[in-house]
């Protein structure tokens, strides 16, 4: 039987390779506040006629968000600013919340497998995705969905592959229970249970793809590897390859805890932030191990724009990488920039977002983006890589 195509796929097509040039954005975790600065971040690539361009969007838990809001194109809502802000501005958190207390979430909730999870699935679909499937994504750009595996602690990319190997079919699944999977974090939401079809019944448990890759540069990573198999890339992308991360990593260090007494609010009897925080700790070293592998030290990731990654290419070809990251500003010349920095890296991981929080974050990508602009970064020649070709001596 084959397998219906999706835009979550790991197939090599025409609408990649039509313009010779291969160009990705990576959307890190982080709630409303990831998914608001990579939504500003795309809105000022499509500025610079750079959005259109590109040929695949791995995110990752809050980053899913603007990822699929853009991959569903007009049956989502206008990419435009004031269309963005209001539909990643909505507390989804409240929603979801008051709806709790709903009186068939009630009975379903405690005489059903029914979850804390569904009911933000449900909050996806009425003020979001409206119950858009894998069948509504655009089929270009490639929109890949990250989550990590409980039964073994893996990647779960929602692809047309992997859901072929369940003995189902990604097309009809809806894009916010993908979302919910990618974001359900330990501590506010339960995992989200898939069936492999076969008998006896077995079952996938997911949540939260942050543990695993917090800037869903994985995904990207394996794309690549997959298509590359019996080719090169100069072969694949003769025009170059591009990566473009997206980093809403936050600040590690939290002063305003200091004249505290107690660190509780209201929402810690629903949600405990105190576990959402140490989380954000956690994935600090899995964040420096990728840049790493990106090519960007450790000692230069608050400040280095450029990273390079190689893959798996006999001539050792690789990508340029582009690291767009809020931590950027708080290293920033300009004292304003560097305020705005810390202003920016001190907003919660929640799935809701202040008005001045929201307008920050917009803010803090144009700063970022006309950087990379200054730097000539985003140019067409910042796009080709040489390769070192690979040559065997004679015995």
């Amino acid at each position: 039987m084959p397998v219906p195509n999706t835009a979550g796929s790991w197939k090599l097509t025409d609408l990649e390779q039509g313009d010779g040039r291969f160009v990705a954005l990576a959307i890190s975790g982080g709630g409303s506040r990831a998914a608001n600065f990579g939504a500003a971040t795309m809105l000022e690539l499509q500025r610079r006629g750079l959005l259109e361009q590109v040929d695949l969007i791995s995110g990752v838990s809050g980053g899913t968000l603007p990822a699929v809001y853009y991959g569903l194109g007009d049956k989502a809502g206008a990419f435009t600013e004031p269309a963005v802000r209001e539909a990643l501005g909505y507390d989804f958190q409240s929603s979801w919340i008051r709806r709790w207390f709903l009186p068939q979430n009630i009975f379903r909730y405690w005489l059903s497998d029914f979850t804390r999870s569904d009911i933000m699935v449900q909050v996806f679909n009425n003020n979001l995705f409206h119950n858009a499937t894998f069948a509504d994504l655009r089929p270009h750009p490639k929109i890949l969905l990250n989550s990590t595996v409980h039964n073994d602690h893996t990647r779960f990319t929602f692809t047309d592959e992997r859901f072929a190997a369940l003995h189902s079919t990604l097309a009809t699944y809806h894009v916010a229970n993908a979302v919910n999977a990618s974001s359900a974090f330990p501590g506010a939401f339960q995992d989200v249970t898939l069936q492999t079809y076969v008998e006896p019944p077995q079952y996938l448990h997911l949540y939260d793809g942050g543990p695993i890759d917090n800037l869903g540069v994985q995904g990207i990573v394996e794309y690549l590897n997959r298509n590359i198999l019996g080719s090169t890339l100069d072969r694949l992308f003769p025009k170059g390859c591009l990566i473009i991360i997206i980093d809403a990593t936050p600040a590690s260090e939290h002063p305003d805890l200091n004249g505290l007494e107690s660190s509780r609010k209201s929402i810690d009897y629903f949600v405990d932030t105190n576990a959402l925080d140490a989380m954000d700790s956690m994935l600090m070293e899995s964040r420096r191990s990728l840049l790493m592998q990106m090519g960007i030290p450790v000692q230069k990731q608050d400040q280095e724009t450029r990273g390079r990654l190689l893959v798996n290419d006999p001539n050792q070809c690789g990508c340029e990488v582009r690291h767009v990251s809020l931590r950027h500003l708080l290293y920033a010349g300009e004292s304003d920039d560097s305020e705005l920095g810390e202003r920016v890296t001190r907003i919660k991981t929640k799935f809701w977002i202040a008005k001045d929080e929201q307008e920050d974050l917009f803010q803090a990508a144009k700063i970022i983006m006309k950087l990379l602009d200054d730097q000539r970064l985003l140019s067409d020649s910042s796009f080709k890589v040489p390769c070192t070709k690979v040559t065997t001596s004679k015995p």
